[in-house]
This record gives structure tokens, C-alpha cells and sequence, in this order.
């Protein structure tokens, strides 16, 4: 029945997918031969109707393929339709995603196969651009060397060259504009204060430039690089406590207690509606977890007595009195009282 699936998809017969989804077919089908899921074929194939009834069936959108290790977002962008690359990422596709084999992202191979609609969806998306391929060209040398090897349809590459520039000099003008973050960066109190006084937007997001503050909030900074009067300052301004920045998907609480800022930490835990809890997306630490595992003992204690958990586990199945035990060691009074506490 899946392998009618994905022989459906092939024929552009979006009525027959239906039908063998409705009769019990895996919508994530793999074909053994070429690698691809049926997603990524119909994505490939620039087919949006039946991308969106395999979407609707529950297709896994994040898996990748098994020669080259792209997306279904990958294939979208090679196949051109912005209706597809659209579903895809509202879906949850990751925009940055990169194949093991090329380095490619989705914007790369949007401007290698000369989509410049592709190209504007994407980048009016927020994705990175300061990204370099797996054979050693950053983006712009990618791009550079496309202009230069191509003799028909230059005047489509020309046109995405139009939208990358309009994209860096916008995220140039954002990075200058968040005078907030400016502020937060500098340790600078009194200019703080100053622009919540005016009434900047204080969980304002930093574009995503590929540096350390990409789609951080300055409580997220602050929390990061130890500035705990101005962290207190951008709460009671009402900065977001459980504010996730996209990289590592942790919130300020992780920030402080990664750093061994334990005033933040204590400033922060005691914060109402904080998530003592929050589980990184890329690791499932809490904070607790992340103190301990950076040997902050007076954050992790700071966090035990504010009630935070001891028996959540993360991505490698440890819980914190598991991380105390091997950092610590077992007759450590730290590892006792996560012990006592779970």
C-alpha cells in the first residue's frame, strides 16, 4: 500500500494519494531506491495539493533523506514552488536546515536552481545568511560562483541578487536600530533605564546575523553576560521571564545558571510565572541540570530551594542527582540534597 503511496506521488495523482492514505498508507514512506520520503518527492515535484494532503496526514516533515541527508525543504527549494516551500516551513520545517553531504541550506539551493521567489520567501523568513557550504564557499562565494558559471538565466540570479542585498542591508539596519540590545551588551545601566523610560519594546528580538545574540531578547543577554541590575531593571519593564532564544532553546533562567551568575539565578527563580523547569530543546536540560553540569553549586541550590525538579530527565536520560553524581561525586552534600529533594 505505501509503496502505491509513493507511486501515486510519482504520477502527480493527488485523488489516488488520498485514497491509499485513507486506506491505511504510511504518509512518511521511504522509497529504498531513491532515499526520498513521499514528502520529499512530492516536494521535489513542486506538487503543493498533494504535499498538503501528505502534510495533513501527518508526513514528518524534519526527517531527511538517506543519500545526500536533505529535506523535504531541500527539495522544495529545488523544485521551485513557493506554494510548497510555504507549507513546508509553516509546518515547522527548519529553514536553516543543513545537508551533511553539501552543507547546502534551503536558501542555498533556492539560489543555485535560480528560484528568486523561492529565494524572497525565505529570506523575508529570517534565515541565515553569514552560513558557508560543506566544500569550503561561504554563501555570497556560493552565490558569486553560480553568476559566474551560468550563461542562461543569469537575469534570475540577478533578480535573487537584489533580494540578498535588500536582506543585509535590512538586517544592518535592525542591528543598528535595537539600541536596547546595544545598551544591554554594553553593561550600560543608566542608557537602560533611559530607553525603557522612552518605551523601547522590551523583548524587541535581534536579527538572526549568524551571531551570539541572533533572536535573543535583552533579558536573554543580560541573563548570559551577568548584568543582574539590568536584568531586574528589564523585568520590571516586564521583559518575558520564559523568553526562548532559537539556537539552543533555552530561556534567561538557563542563560544565568550556565554562566554561574548566581544573583541573576536567585533574581530570576524568584521571578513570578518563571519556568523553573524548562526543558532545552537541544539537550532536554533544565536549568538545574545545566548548574549542576557546570559545577555552579550555589545556582543549583539557589534552584532546589525554589522548588525546581529533580527527577526530570533529559535528551541522554539523566537526571540531575545523575549529573551530581559525576560531577560531584556521590558523597558530595550537593548530591545528597538532589538526592534528598528527588
Amino acid at each position: 500500500m505505501s509503496a502505491e503511496l509513493y507511486a501515486a506521488v510519482a504520477a502527480r495523482d493527488t485523488a489516488a494519494v488520498r485514497a491509499r492514505l485513507e486506506a491505511g498508507a504510511d504518509p512518511s514512506y521511504r522509497d529504498p531506491a531513491s532515499g526520498l520520503t513521499a514528502l520529499m518527492l512530492a516536494a521535489g515535484q513542486a506538487d503543493p495539493a498533494t504535499v498538503d494532503v501528505l502534510l495533513a496526514a501527518g508526513a514528518d516533515v524534519f526527517t531527511a533523506d538517506s543519500r545526500a541527508g536533505a529535506t523535504a525543504l531541500h527539495k522544495a527549494c529545488q523544485g521551485g514552488s513557493v506554494a510548497v516551500v510555504r507549507s513546508l516551513v509553516e509546518a515547522g520545517a527548519f529553514i536553516d536546515a543543513v545537508a551533511p553531504t553539501t552543507g547546502h541550506t534551503p536558501l542555498m539551493d533556492a539560489l543555485w536552481y535560480k528560484f528568486p521567489d523561492v529565494a524572497r520567501y525565505l529570506l523575508d523568513r529570517g534565515v541565515g545568511l553569514n552560513l558557508s557550504t560543506h566544500y569550503g564557499f561561504t554563501l555570497q562565494e556560493h552565490f558569486a560562483y553560480e553568476l559566474n558559471v551560468n550563461t542562461i538565466g543569469k537575469e534570475l540570479l540577478l533578480e535573487a541578487e537584489q533580494h540578498l542585498k535588500a536582506r543585509l542591508a535590512e538586517d544592518e539596519r535592525r542591528a543598528g536600530a535595537h539600541r536596547l540590545m546595544a545598551a544591554v551588551t554594553a553593561g550600560d545601566l543608566a542608557g537602560v533605564r533611559a530607553l525603557l523610560a522612552e518605551g523601547v519594546d522590551v523583548d524587541e528580538r535581534f536579527p538572526i546575523v549568524n551571531g551570539f545574540n541572533d533572536g535573543h531578547t535583552a533579558l536573554l543577554v543580560a541573563a548570559r553576560d551577568g548584568h543582574t541590575e539590568i536584568a531586574a531593571e528589564l523585568l520590571d519593564a516586564g521583559a518575558d521571564v520564559n523568553a526562548t532564544e532559537p539556537t539552543f532553546g533555552a530561556v534567561p533562567l538557563h542563560k544565568a545558571v550556565y554562566n554561574g551568575h548566581a544573583r541573576l539565578t536567585e533574581l530570576i527563580a524568584g521571578r513570578p510565572g518563571v519556568d523553573l523547569n524548562f526543558q532545552g530543546s537541544t539537550n532536554g536540560y533544565t536549568p538545574l541540570h545545566d548548574a549542576i553540569w557546570h559545577g555552579y553549586e550555589e545556582c543549583s541550590r539557589i534552584l532546589i530551594e525554589a522548588g525546581a525538579r529533580t527527577d526530570l530527565r533529559g535528551h541522554d536520560g539523566k537526571t540531575p542527582h545523575d549529573l551530581a553524581v559525576e560531577v560531584f561525586g556521590a558523597g558530595h552534600a550537593l548530591t545528597g540534597r538532589v538526592g534528598a529533594a528527588a
